[in-house]
């Protein structure tokens, strides 16, 4: 999802500028809601253990501003219906659902994992609604909003306290809390880089119209595989006075994520056993070997499967030395 490779899908679950627009909840709605008793905030979850270890955040967050959530994780309140309650109700464009998740003034939107643009429908189907999204995901997310005031970046604040403070700041003044859906109204959406963005990708997103993501990449292989034969067979007529193509090999800056941290406090803070800390961050430094593994194999032409073995040992021993 980074923008840097050959073939980016940063807003692959962003239809267009109209689905940014839709209409949100009326406030004077939005105030009924919460004095019925629902809070300002709402959670919805039911993969809970994730790298970005979100629920720690939300938990300590809990502590201080009321948060409905309604998800396995964190489970504090139920869904008025049956229906609402079905999991694939949950995760599709539901108008029911739509219609309950939007009467909420904020929906915690925190990613699975923390990639540079990797940006998820947990950021853009909040805005649809006009749910304010607190967010927590990519670090680059400023760059694709659809104005400076759209969104809550929760690592603007020091700490879970001072956002509930925010939080609680805008729920009680209306006036403040509207400045954060101006990009609904016409001309509201100032992000040039965005429109840009959206105007020049070739693919769409629920739009018969346009190939979606997946065929799109599949024809851009082809081609640039038709590409590389073609000046493969170039070469070997001129008998090398027309070089060979070069390989096309990606790089990290190409799809790699930084270390996961945890949703709350540091590493140090976190006891031995913490099942977090024992899974993803073990599970980064797999990956990362594994991939130096690949990419050293290909280098060296290594075609045999059991080989892969041999390289990860080198790497593991190399990386432990280091440290």
């Amino acid at each position: 999802s980074r923008r840097e490779p050959d073939y980016p899908l940063t807003l692959q679950w962003l239809p267009g500028t109209a689905y940014l627009r839709a209409p949100a909840v009326p406030l004077a709605e939005k105030d009924a809601w919460r004095r019925k008793g629902y809070g300002p905030v709402l959670y919805m979850q039911s993969h809970c253990d994730v790298p970005s270890d979100r629920d720690r955040y939300v938990r300590e967050l809990m502590k201080y501003i009321q948060v409905d959530s309604y998800g396995k994780c964190l489970h504090n309140r139920e869904l008025p219906s049956e229906r609402l309650r079905d999991t694939s109700t949950a995760t599709t464009e539901d108008s029911e659902f739509m219609t309950f998740i939007a009467r909420y003034k904020f929906h915690l939107a925190l990613e699975n994992a923390i990639c540079d643009d990797y940006m998820t429908e947990k950021l853009w189907r909040p805005m649809h609604l006009g749910a304010v999204p607190v967010y927590r995901g990519s670090p680059a997310v400023r760059d694709w909003m659809p104005n400076n005031l759209s969104i809550i970046l929760i690592d603007d604040f020091d700490s879970p306290q001072e956002l509930a403070k925010y939080l609680d700041f805008l729920d009680k003044n209306g006036e403040e809390y509207l400045k954060y859906l101006e990009y609904k109204n016409a001309g509201g959406i100032k992000n040039q880089f965005l429109l840009e963005s959206l105007e020049k990708r070739e693919w769409g997103v629920n739009d018969m119209t346009l190939p979606n993501y997946l065929n799109g990449f599949e024809c851009f292989i082809c081609d640039k595989e038709n590409t590389r034969v073609k000046e493969e067979q170039e070469h070997k007529k001129s008998h090398g006075k027309i070089p060979a193509p070069r390989p096309h090999i990606a790089q990290f800056k190409h799809m790699g994520c930084p270390m996961p941290t945890p949703g709350f406090g540091s590493v140090e803070d976190l006891s031995g056993g913490d099942s977090w800390k024992e899974m993803w961050l073990q599970d980064y430094w797999q990956s990362l070997d594994q991939g130096e593994a690949l990419t050293a194999m290909i280098h060296r032409n290594e075609s045999h499967q059991g080989r892969f073995w041999d390289y990860m040992h080198e790497i593991f021993l190399k990386r432990t030395r280091q440290h």
